[in-house]
């Protein structure tokens, strides 16, 4: 050992890695990088170890070891201190938190033998650090994936926005969601890998059950006995904000717990109510539908009159009967249905155009009847059913024209949208390009008003600007928007600033919300009058040279003469 005033230098076969070091994969090709910079130029920065029975272990510095050992060298500087078992593993932790290049699920690893240690939670992990607690909370959330996810992901087969979707759910449900991470297209010979919003969106769809649309009592803890009450349980998004930060309302993400409770609850009020209707709202498999079930498309909702909301619903004629729904939109709802197509309370133009135009059927034949009657009767009837076919296929017809043309106009206003869409894009860019270096008052307050109807769901877009299309990139949205605030320069901060508030406003709004770009062009890009522009546009032209003025004129005259 060669003593030094801030470190020594070690003898590198004395030294060891650690076996809690949360970092376990290096990248190969960045250690030979790393290793001809130590070559050239040393060990800038000593490795930090402490001394155990096998000579020196390593708590901060592994990479720059192993590295060391690539360059061949004899000895390398470290830093010696005394730290117990806990602090070298809190050590470790924090310096491999403060390292980019850290694989998330190592980092978890990490804070998860912290908290095996008495005296730590996620508290403590917080201040030692450095990170939120929702980061934290998220990275622990990565040590309930199941093996299969979890191997692609250390493997990085899937991005960090991937596997933190996966890892919220319950892990019967991460299998599903795994699958859809891949597509295998025609011409792939292998599935490729899809952008992590097309899993959250399939997710939101198939396993987040918004708990506020529930039919049936979320305080009920009989509908499932081994699951108890919804407000008690731990398997919704309302149980840990700080896990689920990016999720508005309170949702059920156990899909299988929800549906037995939506089916106990159909079952109960079918049961008290034997006469009920069962509606099917939506297409659904046959052997998943209820024995008895109806679609919505052949019964007629009625507006139930009742006064007294204790009693029994007024039935307005013979047909009408009490109905439930059982499968599909507003699934639980009592409501009260006509299940006569052709009633004459409720549709009397059907039930009178039924009884002028009813199907013609064979006339009976008398019970004596000769050959000619027979065959006259089978004419008249013939001739009926010519009629009827007829007539069937003309309104056939005007169904198709009205079809068509509905088609046509439909057509038309895609096209009039995309239109629409790709001027507002454009309007966004230039918006964006002319940024002023600094907001004058009316500027100020149209960027308020966009900061106001901001929706925190726009970070996704701006940060799919940002990575410039690497889908496969293991930084979260937020991440990749503020290393792009990093890298931003001082007068480019207000275009990015717009880019923030303006991103979730380029798409064509509803009739009922305030079109906010374009009240943001008119004072960040106001459009110039066509006459003052060509005239701008005339002057940035180059003047003609003095020999091209007196070749002109030389033109001139000898067409003249």
């Amino acid at each position: 050992m060669q003593d030094s005033s801030a470190f020594q230098f070690l003898a590198i076969d004395t030294i060891h890695e650690s076996t809690t070091n949360p970092r376990r994969t290096f990248d190969e090709a960045k250690l030979r990088e790393l290793a001809e910079s130590i070559k050239h130029n040393g060990l800038i920065q000593p490795i930090t170890v402490r001394p155990n029975n096998e000579g020196f272990e390593i708590v901060a510095g592994a990479r720059r070891f192993r590295a060391a050992q690539i360059a061949e060298l004899f000895s390398i500087p470290a830093r010696i201190v005394e730290i117990d078992d806990a602090k070298a593993l809190e050590w470790q932790l924090v310096e491999n938190s403060q390292r980019v290049d850290v694989h998330p699920y190592e980092e978890a690893q990490g804070f998860q033998r912290l908290l095996d240690i008495p005296g730590y939670d996620v508290a403590a992990l917080v201040e030692k650090s450095g990170k939120s607690a929702s980061h934290v909370y998220a990275r622990l959330s990565l040590l309930q994936l199941i093996p299969a996810v979890a191997e692609a992901f250390t493997q990085e087969r899937i991005t960090a926005s991937h596997a933190n979707l996966i890892a919220r759910l319950p892990q019967e449900s991460q299998a599903d969601a795994f699958e859809q991470c891949w597509r295998k297209d025609w011409q792939d010979k292998e599935p490729h890998l899809l952008p992590a919003k097309h899993v959250a969106a399939w997710i939101q769809a198939n396993l987040y059950l918004p708990l506020a649309d529930a039919p049936f009592d979320r305080e009920d803890p009989t509908l499932n006995t081994s699951a108890g009450a919804c407000v008690t349980c731990p398997r919704r998004s309302g149980y840990n904000t700080a896990l689920f930060a990016d999720v508005v309302s309170d949702q059920c993400l156990d899909s299988s717990c929800y549906h037995s409770k939506v089916k106990a609850f159909l079952d109960r009020e079918i049961a008290a109510h034997p006469g009920l209707v069962q509606i099917e709202n939506g297409w659904r498999n046959p052997k998943e539908q209820r024995p008895g079930a109806v679609q919505r498309g052949h019964v007629r909702e009625l507006d139930a009159v009742i006064e007294n909301p204790e009693a029994e619903p007024v039935i307005p004629c013979e047909a009408a009967k009490p109905a439930i729904v059982v499968y599909g939109k507003q699934l639980g709802r009592k409501l009260t249905v006509c299940t006569d197509k052709h009633c004459p309370v409720h549709d009397p133009q059907a039930a009178a155009e039924a009884a002028a135009h009813p199907v013609p059927t064979m006339a009976p034949a008398p019970e004596i009847e000769t050959e000619e009657e027979a065959a006259q009767r089978e004419a008249e009837h013939e001739q009926r059913m010519a009629e009827y076919k007829a007539e069937q296929e003309r309104k056939e017809e005007e169904r198709k024209a009205e079809f068509d043309r509905q088609q046509k106009e439909y057509e038309a206003e895609q096209a009039r949208r995309d239109k629409q869409r790709k001027a507002r894009v454009a309007t966004f860019e230039r918006i964006i390009e002319q940024a002023p270096a600094s907001f004058s008052p009316a500027q100020m307050r149209v960027f308020l008003r966009l900061l106001i109807h901001l929706d925190y769901s726009f970070l996704e877009e701006v940060a799919s600007h940002f990575a410039n299309g690497d889908e496969n990139s293991q930084q979260s949205d937020d991440e990749i928007v503020l290393a792009a605030l990093d890298g931003t320069a001082d007068e480019k901060l207000t275009g990015l600033a717009l880019r923030l508030v303006l991103s979730d406003h380029v798409g064509i709004p509803h009739e009922s919300q305030p079109d906010l770009l374009t009240e943001a062009e008119q004072v960040f890009a106001p459009k110039k009058p066509k006459a003052i522009k060509a005239k701008a546009e005339g002057s940035n032209k180059p003047k003609p040279t003095a020999a091209k003025v007196r070749a002109k004129k030389e033109t001139t005259r000898k067409k003249a003469a």
